[in-house]
Formats: C-alpha cells, structure tokens, sequence
C-alpha cells in the first residue's frame, strides 16, 4: 500500500470513527448518554463525509475500502451492545443481527481461504446498514430524550423494522 496516499482525510476520518467506539461504549453504559449521542451523530456525519470527500477529490484507497465498512460493523456491534445491556429491544433481534453478522464473517473467512477477497457491496445491503444506524441509536436518543420519546422511539422502531429486513 502506498502509505502517503492512505495519509488522507477521509482515512482519517474513518480511524477517528474506530477510535471513538470504545469512548461511545463507556458513555453510553456509564449513564452519560448525551455524550454518547454526540459520538453517535459525530459518527453518522463522518461516515457520510469519508466517502464523499474520497470519491470528490479522487481520495479512495483500498485502506478506505477496508476501514469504512469494519467501522460501520463495530458501530452495528457496539450498538446492539448498548441496547442489550441498556435492555432498549427485544433479544431476538440482538441475536438475529450478531448471527447474521457471524455468519458474514465465517463465509467471508472461506472466501478469503478460495482467493475471493471480498463480496460486492450491494445497494440494499448499504440501506440496511444506513436503517440500523439511524434505528439503534434512535432507541438510545428515546432514552436519552425523554421529552421527545415518542419520536425518536418511533423513529428508531420504524428504521431498526426495515433495517432488519433489508440488513
């Protein structure tokens, strides 16, 4: 890899998102869930802004390629972590999203042992993905936001229903 080009904003952006996953988790289950909201959005924003900066200013690296999804996996897992413990959703679901994401890993895994490198990225697979990261942390913000509960409940219901559909 060339390591000058892999020097680059959106890179950077992806590695602050990993790096801020351990931060999320303790805030979240240390009761300082405003916090943990802001990295949250801060998160959101920066997985949007990483592959807009990269595909505008011809920024893409195969590091991108490989940071970007492995940070939204460990938000899906730090999530459904939070909401486990935080007892905000019904286990089946938790199960039903780690399973999947086991079993992603596993076939991923025999791929890689056959030379496959990789699965293509599939545009419903992105919905999903985008639907649990709007659904699980709009069951967080319900808890955290109690004047607005029902909104964001709502919200998060309604994007956590379709993002397992699709996911």
């Amino acid at each position: 890899m060339n390591n000058s080009r892999n020097l680059n904003i959106p890179n950077l952006l992806s590695s602050s998102r990993l790096l801020a996953i351990p931060v999320f988790i303790y805030t979240a289950l240390s009761d300082q869930l405003v916090i943990s909201c802001i990295i949250i959005f801060y998160a959101s924003f920066t997985d949007w802004l990483d592959g807009f900066i990269a595909r505008k200013y011809d920024q893409s690296t195969r590091l991108g390629q490989i940071l970007d999804p492995i940070s939204d996996r460990l938000y899906i897992l730090s999530l459904i972590l939070v909401i486990f413990i935080l007892q905000l959703s019904p286990i089946w679901i938790l199960i039903y999203l780690i399973s999947r994401e086991v079993i992603l890993s596993l076939l991923l895994l025999y791929l890689k042992a056959k030379g496959i490198t990789g699965l293509p990225v599939h545009y419903l697979g992105k919905m999903g993905a985008f639907c649990l990261l709007i659904g699980l942390p709009g069951l967080i913000f319900a808890e955290t936001f109690t004047s607005q509960f029902f909104f964001w409940h709502t919200i998060g219901w309604g994007f956590l229903v379709w993002g397992v559909y699709l996911y």
